[in-house]
């Protein structure tokens, strides 16, 4: 009863804010086309959390400040606690910064537009950074780009999958707003010795918040177990979430489908940012068996760290994946889920047998491995190198 009242009364909160929104951003200044300024940036994300999106913001951030920029961050969780709750009074913007980045998907980036005085940031110049991972990006989002002089996505199937709602809703100026700007992964100077005759370490990494269908860990588990019916004792599949991930349902399913698995390792533990790179540098291989990614950002990790990428031959890891530097993984596309606007949009199935034979080759072959963390890293060096404002 206290959780369904909990639920109805945030479900209230929400109405309320979409209502206080609509009023308000009526003032809001709507993007009309003209030059990118120069000068300081402000950069809004979630710098300070466990989120794909909050990674995503840190690595623009820090590759801007690379190529030379003055950037300034703001964390856009304190200005959104309460923001559902009261109507509050509109938060000082950063002084002298003409332009502002919002690293957030549009609900979010609609409260911090929200959250600030539309006479101040009606000046600067509006980029936002929105990710999805089905081939339909969300009809709501469409009405939010008109206050985005720029959006940038990490991947052409994002731009396609933004593009299209754009479309439908009859925005066909905005779908010109659209940038292609893959996330500049760091790639280090050296990648960490592998020792001669260790198992051979795969990794799979999800975040339950993304959603398990999508993130399709159980596919992971279920090509592990057919490419080794027994126990393998020359190499171990870790499967990498976050802390609080055995308070989902589907948890369970991936406890009893590891049941007498002493090879496969469930590990729910939240890690920062460092520790989760380090994880992945001292693999030898990372997988992913998802049904759709706006980019892909650890597989682009692994590769940026000359360890062997594997994943769905689809969606937007397809920006730095290929046959030459990768394992692409054969599927089929299906209606997606609900949740990902399913079934007007598509998500692949991947080819759990193609999968299977797929991890033998990679655990039996070291030379594979090595001339694929090569190819891999040369790839991301090249994607790095190419990103620029």
């Amino acid at each position: 009863m206290a959780s369904s009242f909990t639920s109805f009364v945030a479900a209230c909160h929400r109405l309320a804010f979409g209502v206080r929104f609509r009023l308000r951003s009526r003032c809001f200044s709507e993007a009309g086309p003209r030059p990118c300024p120069e000068g300081r940036i402000l950069v809004s994300g979630y710098f300070n959390e466990a989120l794909g999106i909050g990674t995503a913001g840190r690595l623009v951030a820090d590759r801007l400040e690379s190529l030379g920029h003055m950037v300034v961050r703001e964390d856009l969780r304190p200005s959104e606690r309460g923001l559902l709750t009261r109507p509050p009074a509109p938060l000082p913007l950063e002084r002298d910064t003409p332009v502002w980045l919002i690293a957030a998907n549009p609900p979010e980036a609609r409260m911090a537009l929200f959250s600030r005085d539309a006479r101040d940031w009606g000046r600067q110049y509006r980029i936002g950074m929105w990710h999805w991972e089905s081939s339909l990006a969300p009809a709501a989002w469409a009405g939010t780009a008109r206050w985005f002089h720029e959006i940038w996505v990490s991947s052409a199937f994002t731009a396609g999958a933004v593009a299209e709602a754009l479309r439908r809703a009859g925005r066909h100026e905005d779908v010109k707003k659209l940038r292609v700007r893959p996330l500049p992964v760091p790639v280090p100077p050296d990648v960490p010795s592998r020792t001669p005759g260790a198992a051979v370490e795969v990794l799979t990494l999800f975040d339950p918040r993304s959603d398990f269908d999508r993130k399709n860990p159980m596919a992971a588990i279920d090509a592990w177990r057919l490419a080794f019916p027994e126990p393998a004792t020359h190499a171990r599949l870790t499967v990498k979430t976050l802390t609080g991930a055995e308070a989902w349902p589907a948890f369970a399913e991936l406890l009893q489908r590891t049941a007498g698995r002493p090879d496969i390792r469930i590990r729910a533990e939240t890690l920062s940012p460092a520790d989760t790179t380090a994880l992945i540098a001292k693999s030898d291989a990372v997988v992913s068996l998802h049904r759709g990614e706006g980019f892909g950002l650890t597989l682009a990790e692994a590769m940026a760290h000359g360890v062997t990428a594997m994943a769905t031959g689809w969606s937007g890891n397809l920006e730095f994946m290929t046959p030459d530097n990768s394992i692409l993984v054969p599927c089929r596309l299906v209606p997606a889920s609900s949740r990902y606007n399913g079934p007007d949009a598509r998500w692949a199935e991947p080819d759990t047998a193609a999968a299977a034979q797929s991890l033998r080759d990679l655990v039996e072959d070291a030379a594979l491995r090595y001339r694929l963390c090569l190819a891999g890293r040369a790839a991301m060096l090249r994607l790095s190198s190419e990103w620029k404002l």
